[in-house]
């Protein structure tokens, strides 16, 4: 924090229009998407697992929205984002599933899986890049919406509705991790593995739980995405995992499980 301070008031000394309300909220809109998928990753690491098949969940679930509300000729961001989450959710169970059953290593299971997901994307739904002209109005103007204004210079300045989801997301992992007792034995299974099982801890249960709640979040963040730029890319997320999970271990998330919290 004391390193983030620094560079801060650095930058602000050389540019005075970096630390302004302008930036501040540009940097909400721009970080909101990502923020709501680190959350579902940190819940993840928490229970002792890492998923790096998050970003390639958030591309075929936007995908799949977008496509089915043109198929269906719907402009409705509830359905697009319902659908977004659905599938997203639905992957995440099936690796919570396989790591469960087969008693597999996270980060092999979930890698690939990350190469599934791109194979349907190219290969079986022949996926070409959906662009701004062939998405519902409803998802472009989710990109572009605010929920207030202030006037800045000759224009003006808003806070994007992205401040929603992502607020919502924030509330939502606090609350699972640390009211919860999916987020009590999510700790105890990133801490000790072996104790939780003897605990009467179903491991089962928390392994669905957690991978489906961060494939929820990928689905989102994918829909959040796509609507922000204003394209569906079957490959324009995939290979950025790194950054994501180097933000949550930043933040405190250990890769050996057990510890990380939301505010970090």
């Amino acid at each position: 924090a004391g390193i983030i301070v620094v560079y801060v008031l650095i930058v602000t000394a050389r540019s005075p229009d970096f630390l302004s309300l302008a930036s501040l909220l540009d940097l909400i809109r721009s970080g909101a998407a990502w923020t709501v998928v680190a959350l579902g990753v940190l819940v993840v690491m928490v229970s002792g697992g890492i998923d790096v098949s998050f970003l390639a969940n958030a591309v075929l679930s936007s995908y799949v929205a977008t496509t089915l509300c043109n198929m269906l000729g719907l402009d409705s961001l509830a359905f697009a984002l319902a659908i977004a989450i659905a599938v997203g959710m639905l992957v995440g169970t099936v690796n919570g599933l396989i790591i469960y059953l087969f008693s597999l290593p996270t980060l092999i299971t979930t890698l690939a899986m990350q190469g599934v997901l791109q194979g349907v994307l190219l290969v079986f739904l022949g996926a070409r890049p959906i662009t701004a002209s062939r998405m519902p109005l409803s998802l472009r103007n989710f990109g572009t919406d605010v929920l207030f204004e202030v006037p800045l210079g000759s224009g003006f300045i808003g806070l994007s509705v992205f401040v929603i989801p992502l607020v919502a997301a924030i509330v939502l992992t606090w609350y699972l991790l640390n009211r919860t007792a999916i987020g009590r034995a999510a700790y105890a299974l990133g801490s000790n593995p072996t104790g939780a099982a003897r605990s009467a801890v179903r491991l089962l249960n928390v392994n669905l739980v957690v991978y489906a709640y961060a494939g929820a979040l990928a689905g989102l963040m994918g829909l959040m995405m796509a609507s922000d730029i204003r394209l569906v890319d079957p490959v324009a997320l995939v290979g950025n995992e790194l950054f994501v999970l180097a933000a949550v271990v930043i933040g405190g998330a250990r890769l050996t499980g057990g510890t990380g919290t939301v505010t970090g």
